[in-house]
């Protein structure tokens, strides 16, 4: 073959495969969005024992019903942390319930678990937290009974006290 046309069948074979590529890629599920709201809203990094339940109230978009539709096993918060239904099955304080106005599903975290989740997220310097407030962003993923996944954000306001020095 000449040289011409192998460069014509490789620039074909190029585009097909960018072409596919692309394709492929905008036909990708995204996820369902969610709006989460966490209770309590504000906490005191110091305050002992963290608030137990710490309760996200989630809602999902586009249609979707957060109260029936929402596989409480598969959520996680951070990407690491189950909530207290999964990790507590027996304890009626961690059950997932109907909010009470609106239609999110409130689902309970151990107050622990989100203490470590917000913890990283704190600005420090070598293991000794900085004073201040600061906003801080958790995310909730999970899925619905039909497969499809869902991921929100929703921020707990963290204020970090002066303490002494030791």
């Amino acid at each position: 073959m000449k040289t011409r046309t192998l460069t014509l069948i490789s620039i074909t074979l190029l585009a097909t495969l960018v072409l596919g590529a692309t394709f492929t890629l905008t036909q990708a599920q995204k996820p369902v969005g969610a709006g989460v709201k966490w209770d309590p809203k504000y906490y005191t990094w110091d305050t002992v024992p963290p608030p137990d339940p710490w309760t996200a109230a989630v809602s999902t978009h586009g249609g979707h019903k957060a109260q029936t539709e929402i596989n409480v096993t598969t959520v996680l918060l951070e990407g690491l942390y189950s909530p207290g239904c999964v990790k507590y099955p027996s304890d009626p304080n961690y059950a997932p319930s109907p909010a009470l106005h609106g239609p999110a599903l409130n689902i309970p975290f151990d107050g622990w678990d989100v203490k470590a989740a917000i913890e990283p997220k704190l600005p420090g310097h070598m293991g000794i937290l900085i004073p201040g407030t600061y906003r801080i962003s958790l995310t909730i993923t999970g899925k619905l009974y039909s497969g499809e996944t869902f991921s929100g954000d929703g921020v707990v306001v963290v204020t970090v006290p002066n303490s002494p020095p030791p």
